[in-house]
């Protein structure tokens, strides 16, 4: 046992932050000085940047649609690798702060997903699930959905096929924000054939992001060893802040997207563009006495490429 635990600590690497981690404490005040922080109580512009991060990193680690309305049927199976990018006010104070090493206007993210027709509680029902990762960082995100079309399976008629779907994502990663997406969504899409071998299934939609944020206790100098130096008298100890907790985000997104099936292989395209923020009346605006959204209008791009069974 003592060779395992010798041999575990040779090749353990020292902990180590992404670029993309979150850094609220560089937030609220200089990195690393014991004492010298904003307290974010009362504090309504540290308030607002803590709202905007959360609310464009909230649409970054939204659940994406990626599937024409038409369900998988009560047999159907379908698994997907997805990759997206996802625009962001890089050059915002909230980012070049509170992220440490923020350079493009986009953020990557890859997601893996399962999903599943069943026929209960009712006919034309479909289950999904999955996890989505933001690309150098620790941060990721546990997505699960249901989805119900209302109208589905006249293809060879003039009439789209409909439907509903609930979705959340929770994010997971990281010890100073808790950050919870739900989505609700409604979409239209048509199927076609090409050669009898290609399926064709171009789609379109509205989707409503809210958005529950609650902030974690946050260390503004994580890298301040308190028991190094008197732990009795150590200002350290009293350098810990909280963000108040806020009322939900909400955002719009239309998307649209085209999914093509060659025999088990599904390969689709998707554009989503999500409205800058509901809480102020012009995007952008700043408003030193009142708690807004800053956040920015956001365009994503995604590809998926999965195996339908």
């Amino acid at each position: 046992m003592r060779w395992l635990t010798l041999a575990l600590m040779m090749v353990a690497l020292p902990a180590r932050a992404d670029r993309n981690d979150l850094t609220l404490e560089r937030l609220i005040g200089p990195p690393g000085v014991p004492g010298a922080f904003n307290d974010p109580n009362g504090n309504i512009p540290l308030q607002s940047s803590f709202r905007s991060l959360m609310s464009e990193l909230g649409a970054v680690m939204a659940p994406k649609f990626l599937a024409p309305s038409d369900t998988l049927g009560y047999s159907g199976f379908h698994f997907s690798f997805d990759s997206s990018f996802t625009s962001i006010s890089n050059k915002a104070d909230y980012w070049r702060k509170g992220v440490r090493d923020v350079s493009s206007s986009f953020l990557p993210t890859v997601t893996v997903m399962a999903r599943k027709g069943v026929w209960a509680p009712v006919p034309s029902f479909e289950l999904g699930v999955g996890g989505s990762y933001l690309v150098d960082s620790s941060i990721f995100a546990l997505i699960a959905y249901a989805k119900f079309a209302i109208l589905e399976g006249f293809h060879g008629k003039p009439m789209p096929s409909i439907a509903l779907r609930a979705a959340v994502s929770r994010l997971l990663g990281t010890a100073q924000a808790d950050l919870t997406v739900v989505s609700t969504d409604l979409s239209l899409s048509k199927s076609f054939g090409l050669g009898g071998t290609l399926k064709i299934d171009p789609y379109v939609g509205a989707n409503l992001l809210v958005m529950i944020v609650r902030s974690q206790v946050i260390d503004t100098t994580p890298y301040v060893d308190a028991f190094r130096q008197n732990p009795t008298s150590s200002i350290d100890l009293n350098s810990n802040t909280t963000f108040p907790d806020q009322d939900p985000i909400l955002r719009w997104r239309l998307f649209t997207g085209l999914r093509m099936v060659y025999s088990i292989l599904a390969i689709t395209a998707e554009f989503a563009y999500t409205f800058c923020n509901d809480s102020a009346l012009d995007c952008q605006r700043d408003n030193p006495n009142k708690l807004t959204d800053r956040s920015d209008g956001q365009a994503t791009l995604s590809i998926s490429g999965g195996l339908i069974f």
